[in-house]
């Protein structure tokens, strides 16, 4: 008997991942969703692949606070 996480669990499992990236980076939910926009064409992560969705998790596990887009308001 394996292991294996369903398609679901896998999805759950990047979405809280990038909640806690997002958190720790200081990101609200608009300076998210213009990242989105900007390098994938969408505003939520809803409509991201698995692998978009670990291709963002990657790019915000790399970056640093201080890096961080800044608001555009």
């Amino acid at each position: 008997m394996t292991d294996q996480k369903t398609e679901g669990q896998r999805l759950e499992d990047l979405m809280t991942k990038i909640d806690t990236e997002m958190q720790r980076l200081g990101w609200t939910v608009e300076q998210g969703r213009e990242h989105l926009q900007k390098y994938y064409g969408v505003r939520s992560r809803l409509l991201l692949t698995e692998d978009e969705l670990d291709n963002f998790l990657l790019f915000l596990q790399l970056s640093d606070v201080e890096s961080s887009p800044k608001t555009t308001s």
